[in-house]
């Protein structure tokens, strides 16, 4: 079963975007596998090559359906991928990859540096396969520098790229973010990368491939606004504000009268305007003391004081919908099941159900971004370990199934 994202005119949707492609996934938990479906979303042929009887370590996180074994997380990270049980560890296994790899554009591995070479898959041996390969590395520090061979996961590259040092309140330990947006941004800049390698040698004709070297840690860098500046030029340090910015006012999280948390943004002069209006306060507008955004920062009590009085007076749902009157910007801070069963979200479709193997129907997040002519598809939920060994070894590589039954033998392929 297909299903793709809904697209302004159905009748102009064409072939996928990465249609064509072909990517060999030698990853594990989280960031690798992570590119490696979105370019599956939208169309690649993705070979996720897994240990025979182990597999990814993805398959036993997170909760499980009944009588399953693996976990719902894996029916979402490796939908439309087609599972080869493989140790690339001994030489027949690695013999086999590399025949693979003569009919691959993309392989996206997320080891600790140096552990392809030790298992005689090094650059010069790739490039002998495919001289147009495209290689994606992700490792917790990089493929060079003094730190290259230490490991490292999410929370390290929290810790270390300055996310936690400024998430959490002012006075407490600092806080690591609820889920590992380190590994998902990595598996976005990588898969970003292979698209922008692909594109390059699409324009510029060029035969040669390329080697995209992704830092968890890095992944957080472009994101750390005005923080390097200030540091550089002036010597300051970015502290922890929770959830109150220290670059604009009035902004946050606010406690409605309903006793639920809701994030208002009054950025901007013209919105502030706005919201002090709302609030019955349309005359600290133009006070020279909440005159421009500076003096509001520093003002931001006398602000906060103001639009508290008023919100402890209402009840959730009034206050979202004065704001939305007023165009102030504003959302509550939703739990899951709040998130689910909005009606944006359900008009946007971005859960999904899909028929996962013998059990029943799975939710899965929809393909993003949404294209209109060449959406993102899940055609199906993560496959069982090794599920398309003996095809791919048939089909492709073409081994007859005496050659198939002695490699399952010694263990080499699984399924």
């Amino acid at each position: 079963m297909t299903l793709t994202m809904n697209a302004s005119n159905p009748s102009a949707v064409a072939k996928p975007a990465l249609q064509g492609i072909r990517v060999i996934e030698l990853g594990t938990f989280l960031s690798a596998p992570f590119a490696a479906t979105l370019m599956a979303d939208f169309g690649a042929d993705v070979l996720k090559i897994e240990l025979p009887g182990e597999g990814d370590p993805m398959r036993s996180l997170g909760a499980f359906p009944p009588n399953s074994d693996s976990g719902y997380w894996w029916s979402s990270i490796g939908r439309n991928k087609r599972s080869v049980a493989l140790d690339v560890r001994t030489p027949e296994g690695r013999e086999l990859v590399g025949q693979l790899l003569e009919k691959t554009d993309v392989l996206i591995e997320n080891f600790r540096p140096g552990t392809l070479d030790r298992w005689g898959m090094t650059r010069e041996w790739l490039k002998a396969k495919r001289p147009d390969l495209i290689v994606v590395h992700i490792s917790g520090y990089g493929q060079d520098g003094p730190w290259r061979d230490v490991p490292g996961f999410d929370r390290n590259a929290q810790a270390f790229s300055g996310l936690a040092y400024v998430t959490g309140e002012k006075d407490t330990a600092p806080q690591q973010a609820g889920l590992p947006v380190c590994d998902f941004n990595a598996g976005l800049w990588a898969a970003f990368g292979v698209v922008t390698a692909l594109l390059g040698k699409l324009r510029h004709k060029d035969p040669a491939g390329d080697e995209i070297d992704m830092a968890l840690y890095e992944t957080m860098i472009p994101f750390l606004k005005d923080m390097p500046m200030r540091y550089r030029h002036e010597g300051r340090i970015t502290e922890r504000t929770g959830n109150t910015p220290d670059y604009v006012s009035p902004g946050g999280a606010y406690l409605t009268g309903s006793q639920e948390w809701i994030f208002i943004s009054g950025t901007g002069d013209r919105v502030f305007g706005r919201l002090m209006a709302m609030i019955g306060h349309p005359e600290m507008t133009d006070m020279p003391a909440f005159k421009l955004n500076k003096d509001r920062v520093t003002n931001r009590p006398q602000i906060d004081a103001a639009i508290n009085a008023w919100l402890q007076m209402r009840s959730t749902e009034e206050v979202l919908k004065a704001c939305e009157a007023a165009e102030v910007p504003v959302a509550k801070i939703q739990s899951i099941a709040d998130l689910m069963n909005h009606p944006q979200v359900i008009a946007r479709g971005n859960f999904v159900d899909v028929p996962d193997h013998d059990r029943g129907d799975v939710c899965i997040t929809s393909p993003v971004p949404r294209l209109a002519r060449r959406p993102g598809a899940i055609r199906w939920a993560g496959q069982r370990l090794g599920e398309s060994t003996q095809d791919v070894l048939q089909s492709e590589l073409h081994l007859t199934e005496a050659q198939i039954a002695d490699l399952r033998q010694k263990g080499i392929v699984g399924g």
